[in-house]
């Protein structure tokens, strides 16, 4: 909630802008994180809503490769659960 009792509509990032490679790498590195070891396609659909989600654009096939590198990940503590 803001101070005047409205609602946070928009993710706490917008408000400081950042270069689009920086996003770029922390949505990557929060995505190993959460779903290393994942199946790929699940991993494929989860970096498309992030970048979505974000207003980024990436290319299919940076999309596909990112998705094929962290579904080859070790699974961690985080991504098991």
């Amino acid at each position: 909630m803001t101070r005047n009792g409205d609602t946070q509509d928009e993710p706490i990032q917008d408000q400081h802008s950042q270069p689009d490679d920086a996003k770029v790498a922390g949505i990557l590195v929060q995505q190993e994180a959460d779903l290393a070891g994942h199946d790929e396609a699940q991993v494929l659909e989860a970096l498309r809503q992030r970048f979505a989600d974000a207003h980024l654009s990436l290319t299919e096939d940076a999309l596909r490769g990112h998705a094929k590198r962290i579904a080859g990940l070790e699974p961690n503590d985080f991504s098991r659960k």
